[in-house]
């Protein structure tokens, strides 16, 4: 459905859905025609316990990855000394629990709302390969907000993915925006 039609149904508006609508009107002009409301609904998720998540050590660590020494890792570092393969291993994704679970929700059951398909973090990994944006929020007490752009200079994404987990990525023209957004919000803080 597109966003012209959503304001013109007779229907009942929550927080949720009258963010999706102005999200999907802001968004037009990159996409005419072409923007359309998907949904996914995540359901038989296990949370985790709160003792992990208020552990720092295991903010470091990545429940969910492959283990170096269940005999799936072969290809990693071959030919390399075994500390500096566990080493390298261990380091590879830091950070990974807690963008998952600590400040993102991979254990929460939620549905997800935005732009189809919803599932998709970066136009760019669609087959065949899409330029422009791409967004979605993700329906929990407090709805949370993605948003992503792939283009010729640079591909740029913050928020959570629509998997629940956390994170912000600039590259090319973007890195630079990044940065300067960042360096503008730290000045506005200190000022």
């Amino acid at each position: 459905m597109m966003w012209r039609e959503m304001l013109n149904a007779d229907c009942p508006r929550d927080s949720a859905e009258i963010f999706r609508i102005f999200l999907a009107a802001l968004l037009w002009p990159a996409a005419p025609n072409t923007t359309r409301i998907d949904s996914h609904t995540f359901t038989g998720r296990t949370l985790k316990r709160l003792t992990k998540k208020l552990n720092p050590m295991w903010w470091f660590q990545n429940d969910d990855e492959q283990r170096l020494d269940d005999g799936t890792t072969d290809w990693y570092r071959r030919g390399q000394p075994q500390w500096l393969r566990r080493l390298a291993w261990e380091l590879r994704n830091p950070f990974q629990n807690l963008r998952a679970y600590v400040i993102g929700v991979q254990d929460r059951n939620y549905t997800v709302v935005g732009r189809a398909p919803v599932l998709t973090v970066q136009r760019d990994d669609l087959q065949p390969p899409e330029r422009g944006w791409q967004w979605c929020l993700l329906r929990l007490l407090l709805p949370l907000p993605f948003v992503s752009y792939s283009g010729s200079r640079g591909v740029f994404y913050a928020g959570w993915q629509p998997t629940g987990l956390f994170g912000f990525k600039a590259t090319g023209w973007a890195l630079y925006i990044l940065v300067t957004l960042i360096l503008a919000a730290v000045g506005a803080v200190l000022i």
